[in-house]
């Protein structure tokens, strides 16, 4: 792995896995939760350009980052207990079924509350983002 100092030491790592069950508060007090579908390494070389954040962003140097795709769903809970009880039996509505982001973003305000393996039928999102990533067509939160 390409190891560099371009990118940010907080978009090379992540609190998070696969898999993971996450709750966030709005700014009116509902919760939701999300689900960490995928993380990606992704090596960017030296004058090689990723899209982030609605930009092109061309690397200095040789390097790398993490790619975090969730799914988020709908802030529809009254209380963090309903969200986790929603998140651990599978009732919880997915607003976004699959989001690209850098991790500082994919992590923050989200609090881990369970745990649930990520299924082939979740990832149609990622891999359509992923196809016209690879391509250099699609880019990053």
């Amino acid at each position: 792995m390409i190891a560099g100092n371009f990118f940010p030491p907080d978009y090379k790592s992540f609190p998070f896995k696969q898999g993971d069950l996450l709750l966030s508060q709005d700014e009116g007090g509902k919760f939701s939760v999300s689900k960490v579908l995928k993380i990606d390494t992704v090596e960017v070389g030296c004058g090689e350009a990723i899209y982030m954040g609605g930009k092109d962003i061309v690397a200095t140097e040789d390097d790398y980052l993490l790619i975090i795709g969730c799914a988020y769903g709908e802030y529809e809970f009254d209380s963090a207990e309903e969200a986790q009880a929603a998140a651990l039996d599978g009732s919880w509505t997915v607003r976004i079924g699959h989001a690209p982001n850098r991790s500082p973003g994919a992590a923050e305000g989200q609090l881990l509350i369970g745990h649930e393996a990520v299924h082939e039928s979740e990832l149609e999102g990622y891999h359509l983002w992923k196809e016209a990533f690879d391509a250099g067509e699609a880019g990053v939160f």
